[in-house]
Parts: C-alpha cells; structure tokens; sequence
C-alpha cells in the first residue's frame, strides 16, 4: 500500500487514511504515521463520535516534546486498506497535536512501514508479505 503525503500548513506529512470501528460505529479519518510514538494517540472528538466514553479506559501518562498528558486506552477495530484488526488507542483532550498520531504499539508491528521522502509517500506492506521490496 502507498500513501502520498498530505499537505498540512504548507508542509508534506505522512498522513494515511483509516476507517475506526467501535461496536456498530464507524469513521473515516486520518492519522500521522509516528515512528517516535509509543501508542496511538486521538482526538477526545473521536472517542465521542464513536460513542467511546474516554474516562472509562485505562488511565495513562504520556510524555513527549508537547510535555505531560492524560490519556485514556481503550481497544478499537482499525481498518486500512480493507485490513482489519484490533488496535490499542489513547484517547485525550490534551492532545497538543491536530493531527491522530499512529504509534509503534499494536500498529508498527503489523505492517513493515517505509517513509520515501524522496517521493514523498510511506509505504505499507502486511506483516507476512515482506521481502517484496
């Protein structure tokens, strides 16, 4: 799979669409791939739009260069590319980003991810299909 970077602010991200399911609720957004995260980290708003009640996950301190937040984990069904599976998200309102962010845990390990800042694309290839490059 190859995504093209999205422009944001007159600057190139690797930005990548995804489809989040909580029970019967479904969303499309978009997500920065974070090599530097340790877990997902998204908007409070989505959390509310999928009917997830935040403050009911498990409570956690995360430290970054935006300083210190609370998040909440709760476990979501993220779909790319018609690729489904369980993934661990923290949810915050503090997040001091206005982008989601795609973190390492439960996402890097599914995927060999490449950054092509040449092209300006990231490119994903499901864990099991790799050597393909």
């Amino acid at each position: 799979m190859k995504f093209p970077y999205q422009r944001k602010e007159g600057k190139t991200y690797p930005l990548i669409p995804i489809v989040l399911v909580y029970k019967k609720k479904k969303l499309l957004t978009e997500a920065l791939l974070d090599s530097g995260a340790n877990i997902s980290l998204f908007q409070d708003s989505i959390a509310e739009y999928l009917g997830i009640k935040v403050e009911e996950g498990e409570k956690i301190e995360l430290l970054g260069i935006g300083g210190r937040i609370i998040a909440y984990i709760h476990q979501v069904e993220l779909a790319i590319d018609g690729i489904k599976f369980p993934c661990k998200i923290a949810f915050s309102w503090e997040l001091p980003v206005s982008v989601n962010i795609l973190g390492r845990d439960n996402f890097f390990e599914k995927f060999f991810v490449c950054f092509n800042e040449i092209k300006k694309e990231s490119i994903l290839e499901e864990r099991g299909n790799w050597g393909r490059f």
